[in-house]
């Protein structure tokens, strides 16, 4: 069985948060990523954090054991077990760590040059503890000797390295582009937050201004809540639900008003879906698709609706058009699409222009041109490389 050991133990434990999130939640992602078994954590006490730590790590289908010392280490691991360790406020790269402690045991080091005066622990002359390891079950009977308060991972530390454990060399670059990294406090996690999100979160293209605008809003929101999952689900759920009023309004003739209510929900449901992706960045769960197809198809099928309304327009003539433009923002939505048409594929964008059209009575011609101005480009300009 693989076993990890992580620490919420000291006053910063829980003070200190990534992302709104513990840095040993962080370190369990990690941990599951190696498909730990169970998680025991060293906590002094219970508390939010700690039950937040558990309803994860159960949820991800691992046992979870908080212990308040050493000495109940020996009753939760084995001798045949792999104990993999974690350092308090160690930031591994996921993928890396799991690929290189997958099949072996080891310490991981960094150069002491540039890695001690970043807090980690040095180990000798050339080389400092990069803050994980990976031993047999059986070390944690040397820990037998020590005073019930004493650091048991520095304990461990000293019995992997006593046992000749395999030095594993973290790529010493990682520590200067924020791959790994050792976080001590509030201001430490904050500058390293913006790395962390744009490896987890990348912004979207400024071509899509208005989901770029989202994404920014989404980001604002999630340093003010808690509870940000919900609040995604409830945004995009909202969203759904005003966009179908909208076209149900724009259809019964009230045009501009309609167009603006699916302007305003193709915005909110954006930030809720950034939100969202916020809300599982780290967790390694898998963004479903769903959400973001049925937000897509809502969308447009209130445009196609607001376009068909026979009270405001004679024919059919608006509603092709925008089917045309449906399909156009669509194309404008492939990996390969040529970077004029891009803004395009940004719905929020393109109903609020939409809306100052119908504003200005020309709604049908304006929404017209769109598409044929997107298809030329489809057609014509050179698809993008990138």
């Amino acid at each position: 069985m693989r076993i990890a050991l992580i620490s919420m133990s000291g006053e910063s434990a829980a003070a200190v948060r990534l992302a709104g999130r513990t840095l040993a939640w962080h370190q369990l992602q990690s941990a599951l990523s190696l498909s730990s078994e169970r998680i025991v954590c060293l906590a002094d006490a219970p508390g939010r954090d700690l039950a937040a730590l558990q309803r994860e790590a159960e949820r991800r289908g691992a046992s979870f054991h908080a212990v308040a010392h050493h000495r109940a280490l020996s009753g939760l691991v084995s001798a045949a077990d792999t104990l993999l360790v974690f350092a308090p406020g160690v930031l591994p790269e996921p993928v890396w760590l799991a690929q290189t402690f997958e099949a072996r045991a080891g310490v991981a080091v960094l150069p002491a040059a540039g890695a001690v005066e970043r807090g980690f622990e040095r180990i000798d002359r050339e080389r400092a503890w990069a803050g994980v390891l990976a031993t047999r079950g059986d070390a944690v009977e040397a820990l037998a000797g020590l005073a019930p308060d004493a650091d048991p991972i520095a304990g461990l530390l000293r019995v992997a390295l006593q046992r000749g454990g395999a030095a594993i060399a973290v790529p010493d670059q990682w520590l200067d582009d924020g791959h790994w990294a050792l976080v001590a406090t509030q201001a430490a996690a904050e500058r390293y937050q913006a790395d962390w999100y744009g490896r987890n979160v990348p912004a979207p293209s400024l071509l899509h201004p208005a989901e770029a605008l989202a994404h920014r809003t989404a980001r604002a929101i999630l340093s003010r809540v808690r509870e940000s999952g919900r609040l995604a689900a409830g945004l995009v759920a909202g969203g759904v639900a005003l966009a179908i009023g909208g076209g149900a309004a724009g259809y019964l003739g009230q045009t501009t008003a309609g167009l603006a209510a699916v302007a305003i929900a193709a915005t909110v449901t954006a930030i809720g879906m950034a939100l969202g992706r916020f809300a599982r960045a780290g967790t390694g769960d898998r963004t479903a698709r769903w959400p973001d197809e049925v937000r897509r198809a809502v969308l447009d099928l209130a445009l196609v609706a607001t376009a068909a309304s026979p009270r405001e327009f004679e024919g059919w003539t608006a509603g092709f058009a925008a089917l045309v433009l449906v399909v156009t923002m669509r194309l404008a939505e492939e990996p390969d699409a040529p970077k004029p048409l891009r803004p395009l594929g940004d719905r929020a964008l393109v109903l609020l222009a939409l809306t100052g059209l119908s504003a200005l009575e020309a709604f049908p011609l304006g929404m017209a041109a769109l598409a044929l101005l997107g298809l030329a480009l489809r057609l014509f300009w050179p698809a993008s490389r990138d």
